[in-house]
């Protein structure tokens, strides 16, 4: 399983709408293998989906994650007009280079 955060951008001046992590989950389509979505509103880089993704590399679970959260930008009414920023694995503390 994979982690991959999703950034998003909005359009000026908007606020993150109401939307929990399950609601973008539900778009998923089951051959996507995403497991749990979470977001994190307050973000360095401003609002994160991190989606919880099966797969078989790297590559493939940014690109499902990537596709699910660009279907949610797409169906659901309170992301109108937001966009996607990325969609990358984070990266890994030194802390797993002498564990």
């Amino acid at each position: 399983m994979y982690l991959v955060h999703v950034r998003l951008r909005a359009p000026e001046g908007a606020e993150f709408p109401e939307v929990t992590g399950e609601r973008v989950r539900r778009v998923a389509r089951p051959a996507e293998g995403v497991e749990h979505v979470v977001v994190r509103l307050h973000a360095p880089a401003g609002p994160v989906l991190g989606v919880y993704v099966l797969a078989e590399g790297l590559h493939q679970a940014e690109a499902r994650a990537a596709a699910v959260c660009r279907r949610a930008l797409a169906e659901i009414p309170a992301f109108r007009d937001w966009t996607l920023a990325a969609a990358e694995a984070p990266l890994v503390d030194a802390f797993w280079e002498w564990a």
